[in-house]
């Protein structure tokens, strides 16, 4: 009967030690694949930033492909399935998702949207003009904040 018992409660550790590995991992994945995902926005980011500043010559063609890089990745990152709850940085190393995403989810799913919008719009302003696009970083820059000083830890 102890024997039986023993053998329950090892299965029993074994099966939670795994969950919880399973949670880690996944969570880990969740997070670099958000991160992944917010460098190819920083990057394009960077690309109409130098162009809408004139520290680079503006190419229609050439912002025209980064902003779409740019609205793409915003798409991406702001699906529901990118947002697990406990995949915040307390889950993970180096992860800078604060857990108040998940108490304000309507607010951080509004923001997602903003984001979204933002990125059409660069996309539309970047084949059409040097102004247009200048114009549409301010509200991309303000997009991108809105969500980063309210749901992103500070390096």
């Amino acid at each position: 009967m102890k024997t039986t018992a023993k053998r329950i409660s090892l299965v029993l550790a074994a099966s939670l030690a795994a969950g919880t590995a399973f949670a880690a991992s996944h969570a880990m994945e969740q997070q670099k694949a958000r991160e992944d995902l917010m460098k190819v926005m920083g990057q394009n980011l960077g690309v109409l930033g130098k162009m809408a500043k004139g520290e680079m010559d503006f190419d229609a063609t050439a912002a025209g492909e980064a902003a779409t890089a740019l609205h793409d990745a915003a798409v991406k990152v702001t699906v529901d399935e990118m947002w697990d709850e406990g995949t915040d940085h307390m889950a993970v190393d180096d992860g800078r998702a604060m857990p108040e995403i998940w108490e304000n989810y309507d607010d951080f799913k509004a923001k997602g949207a903003a984001l979204v919008a933002a990125a059409e719009g660069a996309k539309t302003a970047a084949g059409e003009s040097l102004q247009a696009l200048q114009a549409s970083m301010g509200v991309m820059g303000g997009a991108c904040g809105d969500c980063h000083k309210a749901y992103r830890l500070p390096e």
